[in-house]
């Protein structure tokens, strides 16, 4: 009893300071994770509402029919988001994007836009890239590498959902003429149509009746080669009629002779 007491705070102690280097290895890893590579990860946006229709009214409606992605970069030129996003403008153009820039004139949009791209202890980063998928608005602080790669992949992966969509809308169209009868109204110029072929062209197109000429060293064909064989297999004569008279005729005339 007395052996098993001396060896309790040892014991203790060893536990407790285990423990202590366990935690400690896990905040060490944790950090090393959100450091690495959860704090560039997009992040979802709950905004109050109206917010989107600000972003609009500060920096211009987007053009007809493509949806808008917002910079905000109140570091004005010589930037270090400033090369990128020129660089990125382009390739959201061929998404079929248009990407807006938010100006910093507006204080209380501005303080607003800092207010949600900050996260716990840490000040917001930028450039921001603000846009709207199918879950939300999304926020992006893209001032490194890797949250730039994960942007951009977000932004091209609603690409193909949007070709479905309009795969879905094409076949739609001949489905409502079929029913209806009447033409679906289509916007761009008419179709062109075939233009007629001429006569002339026509008869240059008809394939040729006879036969190409045969040419030396030619293979020969099937039916020349029967007609061949025929020419040269040898005729045989036809057999002599029998004149005899029949049998009951000869035993008459023997009867005479």
């Amino acid at each position: 009893m007395t052996a098993a007491s001396s060896h309790l705070p040892r014991l203790l102690l060893g536990s407790l300071i285990g423990a202590v280097l366990g935690l400690l290895m896990l905040g060490v890893a944790l950090a090393a994770w959100w450091l690495a590579a959860a704090r560039h990860e997009p992040q979802r946006l709950v905004a109050p509402e109206g917010f989107e229709a600000r972003l609009e009214a500060a920096a211009g409606p987007a053009a007809v029919g493509l949806p808008p992605v917002y910079v905000y970069d109140p570091g004005g030129p010589g930037s270090r988001g400033e090369g990128w996003t020129a660089q990125i403008a382009p390739e959201l153009a061929a998404q079929g994007r248009d990407l807006r820039f938010v100006p910093a004139e507006d204080l209380l949009l501005a303080r607003e836009i800092e207010g949600l791209a900050r996260r716990w202890a840490e000040p917001p980063r930028r450039p921001l890239l603000i846009w709207r998928d199918a879950g939300g608005l999304m926020l992006c602080r893209c001032d490194h590498p890797r949250a730039r790669a994960q942007a951009r992949q977000r932004l091209a992966r609603q690409v193909p959902e949007a070709s479905a969509a309009d795969a879905v809308v094409a076949e739609a169209i001949p489905a409502r003429e079929a029913e209806t009868g009447r033409p679906y109204p289509r916007l761009g110029p008419p179709p062109a149509e075939a233009a007629p072929v001429p006569a002339f062209a026509a008869a240059f197109d008809a394939p040729a009746l006879s036969p190409a000429p045969r040419l030396p060293g030619d293979p020969a064909s099937d039916g020349a080669v029967a007609a061949t064989r025929a020419a040269a297999a040898p005729r045989r004569a036809p057999a002599p009629r029998r004149a005899d008279p029949p049998q009951a005729q000869r035993d008459a005339d023997s009867l005479f002779f």
